[in-house]
């Protein structure tokens, strides 16, 4: 089982991870998949802050709100699955989930820059201030995902890409949403009321 916020709070494990930095056992630290609010509370007490929050980004997941805090707070935002998560085990897809890579208006603004739908991707989110993590394994892909850091979008690709929007996640967190756990998507993503 996992343990809740209650057994493990988060202020005693950033003050070990603290800890690690003034022991020079590392350099940096940072958080994966903190949602707006749990990123304010770490912020707030933090004696190191954060470097980086690692989060599932891409034109379909803005995070606008995270993104705004982030910059204004000088934490670096790492995207993953800036791709759409193709890859990911076919037990934690939807049967009717749109592909990323297949939307018409990412694919116009591919063929209008003689790109692939990849390299758009991975330069909207470099564009929008985020670094990026996409996986591959591929020779080719590899190079074209390096390539897409010479491609500059203009404002209105940058405008079509933003009205993608649809608040959706490819990877949801259901997978720690266990029958008498302590989480739930609710309170994992902090999303009761408004949208991140």
């Amino acid at each position: 089982s996992f343990l809740s916020y209650d057994e493990a709070p988060i202020t005693e494990t950033w003050g070990q991870l603290e800890l690690a930095v003034e022991e020079g056992l590392t350099k940096g630290i940072g958080l994966s998949n903190f949602s707006p609010k749990k990123i304010k509370e770490i912020t707030s007490f933090a004696k190191i802050p954060p470097a980086v929050v690692q989060l599932e980004r891409h034109p379909y997941l803005q995070i606008p709100k995270v993104m705004a805090y982030c910059k204004g707070n000088n934490v670096h935002v790492t995207a993953y699955s800036p791709l759409g998560s193709l890859d990911r085990p076919s037990g934690l897809k939807k049967e009717d989930e749109p592909v990323l890579l297949e939307d018409p208006v990412i694919d116009e603004i591919a063929k209008k820059h003689s790109v692939s739908p990849a390299q758009v991707l991975l330069r909207w989110s470099i564009q929008c201030g985020a670094s990026v993590i996409p996986k591959s394994t591929n020779p080719k892909r590899l190079k074209e995902n390096l390539e897409s850091v010479v491609l500059k979008l203009d404002d209105e690709d940058m405008a079509k890409l933003c009205d993608l929007d649809k608040h959706r996640r490819y990877v949801d967190g259901l997978f720690w949403c266990i029958d008498g756990g302590p989480y739930t998507v609710e309170n994992l993503w902090d999303e009761v009321d408004e949208k991140a």
